[in-house]
């Protein structure tokens, strides 16, 4: 009995050690988030007609890998037309901090699909990100993908707002 008792202490005790000390995120933590806006397709290929702005929505997810430097794995939703396209990227992002507010800019290669078409891209993009309370942030980004289909490229113009909810 005393033996067992001794094991439950030690567990509690263990399982006590692990937990954080602040339930403040910091600047590691993991974060999710969507973003909406316009996108504006520039151009034709043979497979993807031309195209005026639509509606851009998505969802992502931010990996904070030092405080000046995070990955974050996207998808983006619009129309070329009237054809659904997605964009998959993998971002990474360069950040200036500055208090509540960060500066950003980064690369962003990824696949972009429209109908049975599936091209590669990649992006330029840029932005700002600013802390509303202690585990939310709002961001405005604008992002310049140009994808590789066919013998023409085309490009793909994409200006968003968003929130991140962070671990």
């Amino acid at each position: 009995m005393k033996r067992a008792q001794t094991l439950i202490i030690l567990v509690i005790v263990g399982l006590s050690a692990a937990l954080p000390l602040s339930a403040e995120p910091s600047a590691t933590s993991v974060g999710l988030g969507f973003s909406f806006g316009a996108a504006f397709p520039q151009g034709s290929t043979a497979n993807i007609p031309s195209a005026g702005a639509s509606f851009d929505w998505g969802f992502y997810v931010n990996i904070p890998l030092i405080s000046t430097f995070d990955i974050t794995p996207s998808s983006e939703l619009y129309k070329f037309g009237s054809q659904n396209a997605t964009d998959v990227d993998m971002a990474f992002k360069f950040i200036v901090p500055l208090g509540d507010f960060d500066l950003f800019a980064g690369v962003s290669p990824g696949i972009t699909t429209v109908a049975d078409v599936l091209a590669p891209h990649v992006g330029l993009l840029g932005g700002g990100s600013f802390r509303l309370i202690s585990n939310l942030d709002a961001f405005v980004q604008a992002k310049y993908n140009l994808l590789f289909e066919g013998s023409r490229n085309m490009g793909v113009f994409h200006v968003n707002v968003g929130m991140l909810f962070a671990f």
